[in-house]
């Protein structure tokens, strides 16, 4: 009988499997380190992108917020300059109101039976001091007066008897409120148009 010893393919077919294990250990190890190598290089090439946007985007905040500061700058003027015209339209009704008083209270006069002798006005109230030829004549003035939309509250301040000219006549003295004739102003404009 033929002897045939198995010992040594036994042997080689063990050392085989280890050098396969070996093999794909190592195979295992390069693919793993080329997988990383790859996914590392996605990672900072993506870094890289995201970096260079926020780089851009920080730009754009910066060239952004410069020109916020000039549009707030702008509208702080431009305020500035509203409160102006305001100021001045203000100013120019101001400026016309005391003809406009002046003109309606000559309007509201008792011709030839009065003649007013003093006015003083401060913006908000007028005082009239005169003379009238009786109480009725007073009357139909402060009535007339009460019917003008630029002077309101008119009050009596004294009535006394006088003498001018040689004639018995009354000394009065009436205080108003006047009207705010930019707003009256205001609401005409608006019905005209």
């Amino acid at each position: 009988m033929i002897r045939i010893n198995l010992l040594p393919f036994r042997v080689a077919r063990t050392k085989e499997n280890i050098r396969r294990q070996v093999s794909v250990f190592f195979l295992s190890i390069v693919l793993l380190l080329v997988v990383l190598f790859a996914v590392g290089m996605y990672l900072g090439s993506r870094v890289e992108a995201l970096e260079t946007k926020l780089s851009n985007l920080r730009q754009d905040i910066a060239r952004h917020s410069e020109k916020a500061r000039q549009v707030d700058i702008l509208k702080k003027e431009l305020a500035d300059l509203k409160q102006k015209i305001r100021i001045i339209e203000e100013l120019k009704g101001h400026r016309k109101k005391p003809p406009q008083i002046l003109a309606e209270i000559t309007e509201r006069v008792v011709p030839g039976r009065m003649q007013l002798q003093e006015m003083s006005y401060d913006g908000t109230s007028l005082t009239l001091k005169g003379i009238a030829m009786d109480n009725e004549t007073i009357a139909v003035f402060m009535s007339r007066l009460e019917k003008s939309d630029k002077i309101d509250e008119v009050n009596l301040e004294s009535a006394r008897q006088a003498t001018q000219y040689e004639v018995e006549m009354k000394s009065f003295g009436i205080k108003c409120k006047v009207a705010d004739v930019i707003a009256i102003a205001a609401v005409n404009e608006k019905a005209e148009k």
